[in-house]
Order: C-alpha cells, then sequence, then structure tokens
C-alpha cells in the first residue's frame, strides 16, 4: 500500500478518534459538570473539617440540614412542575420561574425571622447557612428548567463549573488561613450571589414583572401543583426524618459522626440527580416503547457505578475516613457510611422510575407511597431510637428498601397497561 494512503488512514482514523472524543465530552458535560459541583461542594466540608472542632462540625451539619429541611417550602419539586406543566414550552417557564424565585426570597426572610424564636447556639451562623443553602441549591433547582427545556445543558454546565471552582478555591484558602466559619459562609455567600445573576442573565429572566402582575402570574398554576407539593414534602419527610432526629435530638459528636459519614454517601445519589435531570425531558410525551429504552439506559449505567463504589467503599471506606477527615474518631463512621451506600443505591432505583411518574403526570401517586413510607420510618425511629446513630441509619435503610420495591412495581404496572 502507498505510503500517502498510510498517512490518510492514519490522519482520518485520528479525526475519528477525536469526533468521538468531542461528541463524548459534549455528551457528558453537564454530568461532569454536576459531579465537579457536588465533588466541591463536599471537598469545602472536608477540608472545614479538618481544622474545625468535632462541636463546631457537627453543629454546623446540624444547621445545615435543618436549613435544608426548612427551604422545601421554597422548591416543592416546582422545577419538575414548572417543566412538565408548561411542556417545556421556554417562554411560560421563565415566566413561572420569576415567580417561584421570588417565592423562594421571601420564604428565606420569614425563616430567618421565625429563627429568632427558637433557641439556636448561634442565630447568626444558622442564617448564613440559612442564606448559603438557598444560593447553592434551592435557586440552582428552581431555575434549571429553564436550561432542561431549551436543551442548553453545556451553557449550565460552564456555570456549574466556574462556580465549583470558586467554592473550592475559598476552602482551600480557608483552610489554609484557618478562616472562621462565619469568614468562610461569607465568601461562600458573596461567590452565591455572583452565580444568581450568572444564572439569571444567561436565563433573561425578569423578576420585576412578578409583583406588577401577581395575579396574572398565580394564574398561570394550575391543580397539579398540589401532587408535586404533596409528593416532595412526604420525599423529604421520608429522607431526611433520620437527619434531623440526628440533627435536632442527639449530641453533636455523634451527629459529626453522622454526618460524615453522609456527606460521602449522598456522593451516590449525585449520579442519579444527573440522569434523571437529562431523562426526564426525554420522557414527556415520548412512546412506551422510548420509555422503557431510556430507563433501561440509566438504570444499566447508574447500577453499574454504584455497585462499584459500594465494593470499593466496603473494602477501603475506614481508611478513606481517615484520610478524608484528617482523625481516627471518624473511622468509626464506616458501618453507618456502608448502610447510607445501600440506602442510596436504592433510593436512586426508585428515582429513576419516579422520574417516569413525573414525565407521564402521575405524580399524585408518589404521594401515596412516600406517605406510607414516612409512616414506616417514624414507626422504625420509635423502635429503634435507643441505637442513637444507627437507629437512624438501619430506619433510613428499610424506608429506602421499601420506597424502591414500590415505585418500581408501580412504574412497571403503569408501562404494561399502556402496552395493553
Amino acid at each position: 500500500m502507498p505510503e500517502s494512503v498510510l498517512i490518510n488512514n492514519n490522519i482520518n482514523q485520528s479525526k475519528f478518534s477525536n469526533n468521538i472524543i468531542v461528541k463524548l465530552f459534549k455528551e457528558y458535560l453537564y454530568t461532569f459538570s454536576l459531579y465537579s459541583r457536588q465533588i466541591a461542594s463536599t471537598a469545602v466540608l472536608l477540608l472545614i473539617v479538618r481544622y474545625l472542632s468535632i462541636y463546631d462540625f457537627g453543629l454546623f451539619s446540624s444547621y445545615k440540614n435543618i436549613a435544608t429541611f426548612c427551604l422545601i417550602f421554597a422548591n416543592l419539586d416546582f422545577a419538575n412542575y414548572i417543566l412538565v406543566s408548561s411542556k417545556t414550552r421556554v417562554k411560560e417557564i421563565k415566566l413561572k420561574i420569576s415567580l417561584f424565585i421570588i417565592n423562594a426570597i421571601l420564604l428565606v426572610i420569614i425563616i430567618s425571622i421565625c429563627s429568632t424564636l427558637f433557641k439556636l447556639a448561634n442565630h447568626f451562623l444558622f442564617f448564613l447557612v440559612l442564606l448559603r443553602t438557598f444560593l447553592d441549591i434551592t435557586f440552582w433547582g428552581l431555575i434549571l428548567p429553564y436550561f432542561q427545556a431549551a436543551r442548553k445543558f453545556n451553557t449550565i454546565a460552564s456555570i456549574n463549573i466556574i462556580y465549583s471552582s470558586c467554592i473550592l478555591i475559598i476552602a482551600v484558602i480557608s483552610y489554609f488561613f484557618k478562616f472562621s466559619l462565619v469568614k468562610f459562609l461569607l465568601l461562600n455567600i458573596g461567590i452565591g450571589f455572583i452565580n444568581v445573576l450568572q444564572f439569571s442573565y444567561s436565563a433573561k429572566i425578569n423578576y420585576s414583572l412578578v409583583f406588577p402582575y401577581i395575579k396574572r402570574f398565580i394564574k398561570m398554576l394550575d391543580n397539579s401543583i398540589w401532587g408535586y407539593m404533596g409528593s416532595t414534602i412526604t420525599d423529604y419527610i421520608y429522607a431526611q426524618i433520620s437527619s434531623l432526629y440526628v440533627a435536632i435530638f442527639l449530641p453533636k459528636e455523634s451527629a459529626a459522626l453522622y454526618f460524615a459519614a453522609f456527606t460521602i454517601g449522598s456522593l451516590v445519589s449525585l449520579f442519579a440527580a444527573a440522569q434523571i435531570q437529562k431523562m426526564l425531558p426525554e420522557m414527556i410525551n415520548n412512546s412506551t416503547e422510548s420509555i422503557k429504552k431510556i430507563l433501561k439506559k440509566n438504570l444499566f449505567f447508574v447500577w453499574t457505578i454504584l455497585l462499584g463504589i459500594l465494593l470499593v467503599l466496603a473494602i477501603s471506606g475506614r481508611f478513606i475516613l481517615k484520610l478524608v477527615y484528617g482523625q481516627e474518631y471518624y473511622m468509626n463512621a464506616y458501618p453507618i457510611l456502608i448502610i447510607f451506600i445501600i440506602s442510596n443505591i436504592l433510593i436512586t432505583n426508585g428515582g429513576i422510575f419516579g422520574a417516569y411518574l413525573t414525565a407521564i403526570g402521575k405524580q399524585v401517586l408518589k404521594v401515596k407511597m412516600k406517605i406510607e413510607t414516612s409512616i414506616i420510618t417514624l414507626i422504625c425511629l420509635c423502635l429503634l431510637h435507643k441505637l442513637g446513630i444507627y437507629g437512624a441509619v438501619i430506619s433510613l435503610l428499610i424506608s429506602s428498601i421499601y420506597v424502591s420495591i414500590r415505585y418500581t412495581l408501580c412504574s412497571i404496572k403503569l408501562l404494561n397497561a399502556t402496552n395493553t
């Protein structure tokens, strides 16, 4: 074969390989950005815990958990409601987003005022944690539907990566200079406000229209929103009640151990979040056969990754806990960590089938199943409360098994009924 032909073949093969790499990069850039965001958030905790006392870390983790629970009322699955009820119409989605974000800001103000009525170790610290949680989680969740509907996943991915890099830099600086929690939180809040401006400008959200036309905005909402609200409230109750129990009732040293395992274990759910956010718009108004293919593809991908993570942590979990947190005390979180991982795998499985129920407008079915799960969680906590943190994680595991089975069987039944 002539040398020129071989050279051309090599060039073509190189171009083909490069095209595959570029295609894979573009396809999974958004997923990578979610990982970078979560990894950065986790790295923040892992860095500050290395110089905070066990009590201070327990206090911060407890306040963060309480703030997250309070802010569920700012986003009762409104993101999915906006996306589904608007049938991915971008203009309508932007109007609804502005309404719900204004509602969330008002709720932050109300929670801040009401918190002064309760006996907290540090009211100002709680306010800072609340504001940081809103900027880091709630706002991002509410504005997400625009980027989903407009299919601008690469845009939101770029903003996520920039934001993740910034909070990671802040964490490193805070670690080396041993910043107090207040200074650390103020820096994060500053970056959070910049992130809000980036997202709002990119999505071109006009918040000033809400108050002059508030009645017109409210009329855009329909009764289906109650299904989303009920589903989310019950979801948080069964998913967070164990954490709230630890944050409120157990000693802060025990809470530090619990949330140390929780922080690493929650990384597992990141895979589900990325996949569900991408697959939900694909399933809306799609055929049953296409939906089945989407479900199978995502289930295979998620289970493969998560079982691999479980195997790694089962073998080297104690070493990872010591390496990450820098104190032997946190090695005691190993059994809790393994239970968390198993629970999150089951929740992930249920979450994928739950996305199907949301996509076909059967959100109300999830409410009933989550109420059942919440009752089971409460009963387990009452029976196992003497076990302390182990009672909390075992209660979570039992409820995870139940909700995963219920979601799976319900979705399969609906899929089979659609075929017939």
